[in-house]
C-alpha cells in the first residue's frame, strides 16, 4: 500500500504532476483531432498540420476559459 496516498497525482492545485490541467488535456487533443480531421483534405501533411494547430488552438482556448473561471 502507496504511503500518503502517492497513487494519487493530483495535488491541491487540480493540477497532475505534468502541470497541466484537465481542461488543458482535453482541448489540446479535441483540438489536435479536429485540426488533424480537417487537414485530412489536404492529405497527410494536411493531417500532421492540421492536428499540431488544432491542438495549439484547443490550449489556448482552454487557457482563456480557465483565465475567465478565475477571474470571477
Amino acid at each position: 500500500m502507496a504511503n500518503n496516498n502517492d497513487r494519487n497525482r493530483n495535488d491541491d492545485s487540480a493540477e497532475n504532476t505534468a502541470g497541466m490541467s484537465t481542461g488543458d488535456a482535453v482541448g489540446t487533443v479535441g483540438g489536435g483531432a479536429a485540426g488533424a480531421v480537417v487537414g485530412t483534405a489536404f492529405g497527410p501533411i494536411g493531417t500532421v498540420v492540421g492536428g499540431i494547430v488544432g491542438a495549439s488552438l484547443g490550449n489556448q482556448a482552454s487557457d482563456s476559459i480557465q483565465d475567465d473561471d478565475e477571474s470571477k
